[in-house]
C-alpha cells in the first residue's frame, strides 16, 4: 500500500528557488551537498521533491529516464561500512521494484542482494551496488542516489570509501549523481576523507535558506487542513512571523496551537510556544 506523503500535495511552486537549483545539478550530473541549519526544512524540502509529482518535468526538464533513490541514513542501526552498503543496496532495489524498469532488470538486482545478505561480505555487497547501477544505466536509466542524514557516517567514513562512492559514478559512465543532506560540508565532517580539493571536484555545495512567506503559507495551509483547524488571520500572522520560515518550528507551532488552542491565555502566542517542550529542545 502507498504511504501517503503529505508534502506530495504541495503545489510545484513550493520552494520554487531550491527546486530549480537543484533540479538544475541533476540535469548536469552534478552531485550536490545540501547545507542547512537545523529546523530550516531540507527533509520537507525533499519529500516534496521527491515524491511531488511533476517534479521532473518541471525542474530538470529533459528526456532521460531518472530514477530518485532516497536513502535515509536514520535507518541505520548499527553507524558502519557494511550497514552503510546493505542499506544502499536494498533501497536501490526498493527503488527499482516501485519503477517501470524491466522485470528482468528488477529480478537480476534483487538477486544480487540477496547473494549479498548471503555472502555478508562488505566487498560483494559494494560490487553488487556497482553492478545493480550499471545495469540501470544499460537499461536507459540515469539514477540519482539521495544520501539523507549523510553527516551520521562521519565517524566510520575512510578513504576508501570516499573512492568507492567515486567508483559508481565512473562504473555508471558518470550517469550517477548523489544528493547527500548534512548539517556541515562535507570536508568539516571528515576533513582527513573529503578534502576541500577533492570535494571541490566531487560536488557541489547547495545552502538551503529558510522558506519564503509563500512556503511557509503552504505548509500552514497544508497542516491546518489536515487537522481542520480555521485559524483567524492574526493568528496565521503571528505563527508565520514567530516562525519566520523555519519548516519545523512552524509544524511544532501548528501541533501545540492544535493541542492547547482552548487552554491559551497568554496576550503572545511566542509567550505560549517557548513552554512548549518540543519547541524548547529545538531551541
Amino acid at each position: 500500500m502507498e504511504t501517503h506523503i503529505e508534502e506530495a500535495s504541495y503545489p510545484l511552486t513550493f520552494r520554487k528557488k531550491d527546486s530549480a537549483t537543484l533540479g538544475l545539478h541533476i540535469k548536469n550530473r552534478n552531485s550536490v551537498v545540501l547545507i542547512g541549519m537545523k529546523r530550516v526544512g531540507i527533509s520537507n524540502f525533499l519529500r516534496f521533491f521527491l515524491h511531488k509529482k511533476g517534479i521532473k518535468e518541471e525542474y530538470i526538464q529533459d528526456k532521460r529516464n531518472h530514477l530518485f533513490i532516497p536513502i535515509d541514513l536514520n535507518d541505520l542501526v548499527e553507524r558502519e561500512l557494511y550497514p552503510f552498503w546493505v542499506l544502499t543496496l536494498k533501497r536501490i532495489e526498493d527503488a527499482v521494484v516501485s519503477s517501470g524498469v524491466s522485470s528482468n532488470t528488477k529480478k537480476y538486482i534483487e538477486t544480487l542482494f540477496l547473494d549479498s545478505i548471503q555472502s555478508q561480505d562488505l566487498f560483494l555487497t559494494i560490487d553488487a551496488t556497482r553492478k545493480s547501477l550499471s545495469r540501470l544505466v544499460v537499461e536507459g536509466i540515469t539514477p540519482t542516489i539521495f544520501f539523507l542524514r549523510f553527516d551520521r557516517m562521519k565517524d566510520v567514513v575512510t578513504p576508501e570509501f570516499f573512492a568507492n562512492l567515486q567508483g559508481l559514478i565512473d562504473a555508471s559512465h558518470q550517469n550517477l549523481s548523489y544528493v547527500f543532506t548534512s548539517f556541515r560540508s562535507l570536508e568539516f565532517l571528515s576533513p582527513t576523507v573529503f578534502t576541500k580539493a577533492s570535494v571541490s571536484v566531487f560536488a557541489r555545495t547547495m545552502y538551503v535558506s529558510p522558506g519564503t512567506s509563500f512556503d511557509a503559507n503552504v505548509i500552514l495551509f497544508e497542516i491546518s487542513k489536515k487537522y481542520g483547524m480555521s485559524l483567524s488571520t492574526t493568528v496565521k500572522k503571528d505563527i508565520l512571523s514567530i516562525v519566520d520560515g523555519y519548516a519545523q518550528y512552524l509544524q511544532f507551532a501548528l501541533s501545540y496551537f492544535h493541542e492547547k488552542k482552548d487552554s491559551i491565555k497568554s496576550k503572545k502566542l511566542s509567550d505560549e510556544l517557548f513552554l512548549d517542550e518540543r519547541i524548547a529542545l529545538q531551541s
